[in-house]
């Protein structure tokens, strides 16, 4: 009986000793295969899908208003006073500028003068027509033919009167002109005439930008043209918080002929409307046609010439998923696609190693680098 209990025990030993020889040769084997990259699910690097900087596009100019007129005299004349300066807001009516009135009030007094003459010519005309059409009329001395020179007297005294009141007329608006008033309400951009200065008639001597809406002018290339009304972004440089939307209120039909660029201008809505005029502005545009593009590494594209697209990574299940992309451009090391939305992983390095649903490893920088 003993030796029965004693043979049951080495039997026991015997049978443990095997299944321990079994699982230390064993595991061994397993980490083997784990470590068999044949076996191993694919090691891959994958790369966001960013936003391409293209779908934002920025722009400077300079604020300006909507009008901006250039005023001249409309007389000839030498410029005694100057009663504005760069900067000053003024108002419609106001004074802005004298030339010297003393020639054209000599021309006036001479012209009102003329009239005077002309008046008592006219007059003495009247009296000889009346006194030849009694003398016709009663059948003296006075002949048809001399009463129709005195009515000719007549008529041509009265049209002589006529032009001689149009010419003084036109000597006192004259004399009128030697003032220099703003047409609106608005600031004064610059001044080109100084006293002592002699100008010709129309020379601009004052630029006013008229009170109203700011504008941002910019110029645009010829590969965006953006559709009238649409808005844009819109930052006035060092002012603090001048910032608001902008609205496309023109843009031009003919391309600047040296820098082959457009002419348009935002009307400034927020707090950038009260910017100063000439400030320096930034225009952000979104070009419509661009934002539906991404930018992947151009690794991660798998072209094999029946279609094209990229291995976007799920990374909840650690599985890739093959996605058709539109290629729109491809640069040196980026590619940009249509077909996947920002932010989305896929996979830049060893696509063309993957099938759809593969399990796969994802690379570290430090993995990569080794």
């Amino acid at each position: 009986m003993k030796r029965k209990h004693i043979l049951t025990f080495v039997g026991l030993m015997v049978a443990a000793g095997g299944g321990a020889f079994f699982l230390v040769s064993e595991s061994p084997k397993r980490e083997a295969e784990a470590a068999d990259p044949r076996t191993a699910s694919p090691l891959v690097r994958v790369a966001e899908a960013m936003k391409t900087e293209t779908a934002e596009r920025s722009f400077t100019g300079t604020v300006a208003s909507r009008v901006q007129s250039n005023l001249g005299f409309r007389v000839p004349g030498k410029i005694v006073q100057r009663m504005v300066d760069a900067g000053q807001q003024v108002r419609q009516g106001q004074a802005l500028m004298r030339i010297d009135e003393t020639d054209l009030q000599l021309a006036l007094t001479a012209k009102r003068n003329t009239v005077t003459a002309t008046r008592a010519v006219l007059i003495q005309a009247q009296a000889d027509e009346k006194r030849y059409a009694a003398l016709v009329k009663n059948g003296l001395a006075a002949t048809p033919q001399r009463y129709e020179q005195a009515k000719a007297a007549l008529d041509t005294a009265s049209a002589q009167l006529a032009a001689a009141e149009a010419d003084a007329e036109v000597a006192e608006n004259a004399a009128a002109y030697t003032v220099l008033f703003a047409d609106s309400d608005g600031t004064v951009v610059n001044t080109l005439g100084d006293p002592g200065q002699v100008v010709t008639a129309g020379q601009t001597v004052v630029q006013l930008a008229q009170a109203g809406p700011r504008e941002a002018v910019v110029w645009l290339p010829e590969t965006l043209r953006p559709r009238v009304g649409s808005e844009a972004e819109a930052s006035v440089y060092g002012g603090d918080g001048l910032s608001g939307k902008a609205r496309l209120r023109q843009i031009s039909d003919a391309a600047d002929p040296q820098t082959r660029t457009y002419e348009a201008r935002y009307v400034l809505d927020g707090a950038a409307a009260s910017a100063p005029l000439g400030s320096t502005v930034t225009i952000k545009i979104l070009d419509a046609g661009k934002q539906s593009e991404v930018a992947v590494p151009v690794g991660a594209i798998l072209d094999d010439g029946r279609r094209a697209g990229v291995w976007v990574v799920d990374s909840g299940t650690s599985t890739v998923k093959f996605t058709p992309v539109e290629i729109q451009q491809i640069g040196e090391e980026t590619a940009f696609v249509t077909g996947i939305g920002i932010g989305e992983q896929v996979v830049a390095l060893g696509a063309h190693l993957l099938e759809n649903g593969a399990a796969v490893r994802v690379a570290s920088q430090q993995e990569v680098k080794k």
